[in-house]
């Protein structure tokens, strides 16, 4: 994330820029943000899907025999899993928007402190 910020830094406050520096940068620029893409989308994705086959799980208790009931269901029910970030925040899609959003804000502060008026 922070390489796609300063990435994207330069390529809006940088003057003069070749074709060479403009073409390279863009592909490191597209290539972390399909990286971040990948790996934001895919663990929201992990987390509503786990959230997705819990509750199933819990309409389908009642079809499965008692034993099987008392052990190994209720021992999936119960548990809480999702990935999350540094156990702090659990990763969705909400994330993703405030991520590029907080990335955009950033570069707006800090390129606008390097004005004179």
């Amino acid at each position: 994330m922070i390489e796609l910020f300063w990435g994207g830094y330069r390529l809006a406050f940088h003057k003069h820029m070749g074709n060479e520096y403009f073409s390279s940068l863009m592909c490191t620029l597209g290539c972390y943000f399909t990286f971040q893409l990948l790996i934001m989308v895919s663990a929201s994705r992990t987390n509503e899907m786990a959230k997705k086959v819990q509750n199933t799980l819990q309409c389908l208790k009642y079809r499965f025999s008692r034993d099987l009931r008392e052990t190994k269901l209720q021992e999936v029910c119960t548990k809480e899993s999702n990935l999350t970030l540094w156990k702090i925040y659990v990763v969705d899609r909400s994330l993703l928007i405030t991520s590029f959003g907080t990335l955009l804000t950033y570069g707006i502060l800090i390129g606008t402190l390097g004005e004179a008026t």
